[in-house]
């Protein structure tokens, strides 16, 4: 299952398109394997080929959460450092228009595994009933890999909130990570697995919480991912976003349009084969004797082997001769004058060694 429809690490505005594939991914229920299930959040695996790095998908319902309330924390910068106890750093890289923005993050692991970091496309859509969040890793030239950190990749991170029937919210979140490093796939279908019901756990957490925490704050009516005016108005350019190292897409074949001119294999003629084709049979131990052969030979007298193989080359010759006429008259040439039997010439050998014919 890819990343919606962006290709690795591209950076675009995202469409309906992208938005829809999300959905298709939570509504679908072939390839799944359920793995979880507690307290209303359910978690659902991808049935991958072993060896490869697994989609998880997770579904949960609040009773005592708006969806407004889980959208902010799950767009608040400020507040993540808050309720996020792995983060280590957070940077806004721009905005590339009012719902698609590109930032870094940071991530503490545990020892003995080294911290990641990502650099993130980030785009939304809030359509009403429901609010959609998705994200994947792309390039910047303002963050190269750093020290200290595994660049990962997320090839597709999502999340769609809607109002649940009577109060509350319901939550569909997939994930698809590659932390990169030396971690066998196995790992990290595992760990994602068992990491994916915390985060959703944390989240509700943090969401009851957010609104009396953004009331504290000096500004509790800024949300730009709700306000589009309150987006800051510099932004960046898609060509930053580029890496200058990737390999370029493969370019898809052009059609041969020039005129090719078919040639029309002429038929060959039939050769004519006589039993000279087959070589000197004689060897370095014989005597060669040159005989003539009778066309009117003794039938009663024995044949011996060389014989039948003068028989056979005959008949060949014939065939290859009757061929030849046949080819003619379609061709419309006159028949051939009947060529003058000539009588068949071959080397009998004697054997100096054994003192007698072969």
């Amino acid at each position: 299952m890819g990343g919606a429809g962006w290709a690795r690490g591209e950076a675009r505005v995202a469409d309906d398109s992208d938005f829809e594939t999300l959905k298709q991914l939570l509504a679908s229920e072939d390839g799944w394997n359920l793995e979880y299930e507690r307290d209303g959040v359910k978690v659902w695996a991808e049935d991958a080929a072993h060896g490869a790095l697994r989609t998880v998908k997770v579904v949960a319902e609040f009773e005592d959460v708006s969806p407004d309330a889980l959208y902010d924390v799950l767009h608040d910068p400020e507040y993540r450092s808050v309720w996020d106890t792995h983060m280590l750093a957070a940077e806004d890289a721009g905005h590339i228009n009012v719902n698609n923005d590109v930032g870094y993050y940071a991530m503490s692991c545990p020892a003995p595994l080294k911290n990641r970091d990502f650099v993130l496309q980030r785009s939304w859509l809030d359509t009403g009933n429901e609010k959609m969040i998705l994200n994947h890793s792309v390039y910047h030239k303002d963050y190269p890999p750093r020290k200290g950190f595994v660049r990962a990749v997320s090839l597709l991170t999502g999340f769609v909130v809607r109002s649940r029937q009577g109060a509350g919210s319901w939550l569909g979140y997939v994930s698809r990570s590659d932390p990169r490093g030396a971690l066998p796939a196995w790992l990290v279908n595992r760990v994602t697995a068992q990491l994916a019901p915390r985060l959703v756990h944390q989240l509700h957490a943090a969401a009851r919480r957010y609104p009396g925490w953004k009331a504290l704050t000096d500004s509790p009516y800024f949300k730009p991912w709700r306000n589009p005016e309150q987006v800051p108005s510099y932004r960046i350019s898609i060509e930053d976003c580029i890496d200058p190292d990737a390999p370029p897409p493969p370019s898809e074949p052009k059609p041969n349009t020039s005129k090719v001119k078919l040639e029309v294999p002429q038929p060959k003629e039939a050769e004519s084969h006589s039993i000279e084709d087959l070589g000197d049979i004689s060897s370095e131990f014989s005597v060669e004797v040159e005989e003539e052969v009778e066309h009117t030979a003794d039938p009663t007298k024995k044949r011996g082997k060389f014989y039948k193989l003068v028989k056979s080359m005959k008949n060949r010759r014939k065939s290859v001769q009757v061929a030849k006429s046949a080819d003619n008259l379609l061709d419309g040439k006159p028949p051939e004058e009947k060529e003058k039997k000539k009588p068949f010439k071959f080397h009998r050998r004697f054997s100096l060694s054994r003192g007698r014919e072969d």
